[in-house]
């Protein structure tokens, strides 16, 4: 195993080849460079959604990452963008592994992490991991489920993640939720089909998940925007939305109903769990 400025090269054979040249050869600029990465965004993004991205992601990670120690594997962890922001100020008793299938994005992810001497980057498939069984104290993959080629790739994974864990053993896994008014709408009015892996109802998840042999434990949805993806990106935006409505509509959701009332969670249009590996399934 190489040291934390560098990473391993495993076994990427069953990435797509289209994603993969993608995050290759993604080049960015300005201002919050990496969230831009992580997230493909446009360089002429407004600082509002900026820091109303990097609020989400610091969330998500604090969500992700909150009380792990131990081994810790973050399978699709990208450049890296929820380790750097939540583990550098509480690194305890923790030995921290990224893989990524994209070079690009896993030396992005070592050279932020360079000052970590607990963390270490390797290259390979989330549906073919090369670690021993019950090799690590908790998994997270953060938006890479949906994006995997099929249904039963998805279901795959999550089985290779209950092997890597040990028991009583923490998964934290997020998914886009089928059961969403905008998932609704594209479904019922835009007559688009709408499948596993890329979208799925919380209680389909939920049974995959015990299905495997975990047990969910909690989760926190995210995004109630009225309409989905980045507007803000839209040539008619200065028309439709000139005042980034409904992204500060989202915001006042997630910042004042949501901790008052958990369960609107699932009606999030993304929405994160955690769950625990069962001792006996």
């Amino acid at each position: 195993m190489m040291s934390n400025q560098g990473y391993i090269l495993v076994n990427a054979k069953n990435a797509q080849k289209i994603e993969l040249e993608f995050w290759e050869n993604l080049q960015k600029n300005g201002r919050e460079v990496e969230l831009k990465y992580a997230r493909d965004l446009p360089e002429c993004t407004p600082d509002f959604i900026l820091d109303m991205i990097a609020e989400f992601e610091h969330k998500a990670a604090e969500f992700c990452f909150q009380g792990a120690q131990g081994r810790i594997l973050d399978a699709g962890c990208g450049n890296g963008n929820l380790l750097t922001r939540t583990l550098k100020q509480n690194s305890g008793n923790i030995t921290y592994v990224g893989l990524d299938f994209s070079r690009n994005m896993l030396r992005r992810a070592a050279t932020r992490a360079k000052t970590l001497d607990y963390a270490t980057f390797l290259r390979g498939s989330i549906s073919n991991l090369p670690f021993e069984d019950e090799s690590f104290d908790r998994v997270i993959s953060s938006g890479v489920i949906t994006c995997l080629p099929s249904y039963k790739d998805a279901r795959d994974s999550l089985k290779e993640f209950y092997r890597l864990l040990r028991p009583g053993g923490i998964l934290a896994v997020d998914f886009f939720n089928q059961g969403s008014h905008f998932a609704w709408f594209r479904r019922h009015i835009l007559r688009e089909r709408l499948e596993p892996p890329e979208f799925i109802s919380y209680s389909e998840f939920k049974a995959d998940l015990e299905r495997v042999g975990f047990k969910i434990m909690d989760y926190l949805g995210f995004d109630y925007k009225p309409f989905q993806g980045y507007l803000f990106q839209s040539r008619m935006r200065p028309i439709i939305d000139p005042f980034l409505v409904q992204e500060r509509f989202t915001r006042l959701v997630e910042a004042r109903l949501i901790p008052k009332m958990p369960i609107l969670s699932l009606c999030g249009y993304r929405i994160y769990v955690k769950c625990m590996k069962n001792r006996l399934r």
